[in-house]
């Protein structure tokens, strides 16, 4: 079978490209697994390269057999959008796309190979904040350091672990932020390995998404299994994974939830309890999904 992903990078190219340089690969069972897709993203300025990589995807989900998405919205919310994308062309605009790729179109979660980890700690004196995303825009770091200064501003004591890969741009909120409040961080970018990522999870309280871009979420999972309580936007793909327990719709509300953690870092532990058996989380396991994949993966001649 040929596998391609889509993802940021991967979108430079396409899957009838691969074939065209690859022709023997024509023959076999090609799938296409989505975890992000193009025709969302939240470009801070277009460029012409941006309508490529979309249109690249598309072209990719054309060609494939199978067309596989890591969550219910990434599905929709590529499938909704092809029509609206492709009526940007000056002419010859193509019809009938979105229903083919439907067609061939299926949900399978992206696997997670979750660690035996044990928690580091029940009975905090402060509360212990973390945010494990990649440092760039779509994940919305502005909200979240606004969120931060309010409770400071307000008194409220905490602990933060800003977790997470910088790249080449990184906004300035970060180094803002740490300029004036490093007191109260714990660890302030990616660490060495995956053990003290674990590590860093398993002493946290509550772990935090402020993304605007989000098509399933491994960190916030890793993080609800290391038991810290998840508050995630209600967009996106969280609602698909999370009870309304762990969801706020304004800015205002996720202050208002930490405020509270803030007061009573104890609370955080009662309320990963109460929702941890309504989010369900071994279904993103491999041991639970490794069945799927390999049905999804084997030849047509097998």
């Amino acid at each position: 079978a040929v596998v391609s992903t889509q993802s940021t990078g991967t979108s430079v190219g396409s899957l009838a490209e691969i074939l065209a340089l690859c022709p023997i690969l024509s023959k076999s069972k090609k799938v296409l697994y989505f975890h992000e897709n193009q025709l969302v993203y939240p470009n801070q300025s277009m460029k012409d390269r941006d309508y490529q990589y979309g249109y690249n995807q598309i072209m990719s989900a054309l060609i494939a057999d199978l067309v596989l998405f890591n969550s219910e919205f990434n599905m929709a919310s590529f499938l909704e959008n092809i029509d609206p994308f492709l009526n940007r062309m000056p002419d010859c605009k193509p019809k009938g796309i979105s229903i083919t790729i439907k067609k061939k179109s299926k949900v399978l979660y992206c696997p997670i190979e979750f660690p035996r980890v044990a928690r580091s700690r029940w009975n905090p004196e402060s509360l212990h904040i973390v945010w494990p995303h990649r440092w760039e825009h779509d994940k919305n770091p502005e909200e979240f350091f606004k969120v931060l200064e309010e409770l400071i501003d307000c008194n409220c004591k905490f602990e933060l672990s800003v977790l997470g890969t910088a790249y080449n741009e990184v906004p300035e909120i970060f180094e803002n932020f740490y300029s004036r409040h490093k007191q109260c961080v714990i660890q302030w970018g990616a660490v060495e390995s995956y053990d003290a990522y674990l590590s860093h999870l398993q002493s946290a309280d509550v772990v935090v998404s402020t993304a605007v871009h989000e098509f399933f979420g491994i960190a916030m999972l890793e993080g609800v299994w290391a038991g810290c309580f998840p508050l995630c936007p209600n967009r996106l793909s969280y609602p698909e994974i999370y009870p309304k327990e762990c969801l706020y719709n304004t800015e205002k509300q996720l202050i208002k939830q930490l405020k509270q953690l803030c007061k009573n870092p104890c609370l955080a532990k009662k309320k990963w309890d109460k929702v941890i058996g309504q989010i369900d989380i071994e279904k993103y396991s491999w041991e639970k999904l490794k069945c799927e994949y390999l049905k999804v993966l084997t030849p047509f001649d097998a």
